[in-house]
């Protein structure tokens, strides 16, 4: 047997629904924002010398990220699990120490002739062998795990 309920008020009840509305509304809006700001993606650029791509620029978001400069040669190149995609290499400074230097691969998500252009760049600017100067960003716990910005040959 189902429990009475009270009479509501006509004005209590439009209250009531105008106050759901509004939290629905506002819902909606913080919604939208996420999804049209959502992270900051980097855009990368690429600078092109006689048809050939000479440098690369603008690979990773440095939000909260402290920026460095380094140089040395690509001593190891390693690819994602497809075999396709250049995720880190490692780079030894001319003092010896090694770093390995992650890369992003938020140009994946660019239109085909762009992110073809970027990985056909990172694989041929980062080979092993070659000697590279590149602007990293220092991120997480006192920057230690590095992201490439930049890459150009020296």
């Amino acid at each position: 047997m189902p429990i009475p309920m009270p009479p509501v008020d006509r004005r209590e009840r439009r209250r009531s629904l105008i106050a759901h509305a509004i939290v629905d509304g506002l819902i909606l809006v913080a919604i939208a924002l996420l999804l049209l700001a959502g992270p900051a993606l980097a855009k990368p650029a690429l600078t092109a010398s006689g048809g050939t791509v000479i440098a690369l620029s603008n690979l990773a978001s440095d939000e909260g990220c402290q920026p460095a400069r380094m140089s040395g040669t690509v001593v190891k190149r390693a690819f994602g699990r497809d075999g396709l995609f250049l995720q880190s290499v490692v780079v030894e400074e001319r003092s010896g120490q090694r770093s390995v230097i992650n890369v992003d691969d938020g140009y994946r998500g660019l239109d085909a002739a762009s992110s073809g252009a970027v990985k056909q760049a990172l694989d041929t600017l980062l080979t092993v062998g070659r000697k590279v100067s590149l602007r990293v960003l220092g991120c997480g716990a006192a920057g230690r795990t590095l992201s490439l910005d930049a890459v150009k040959p020296l």
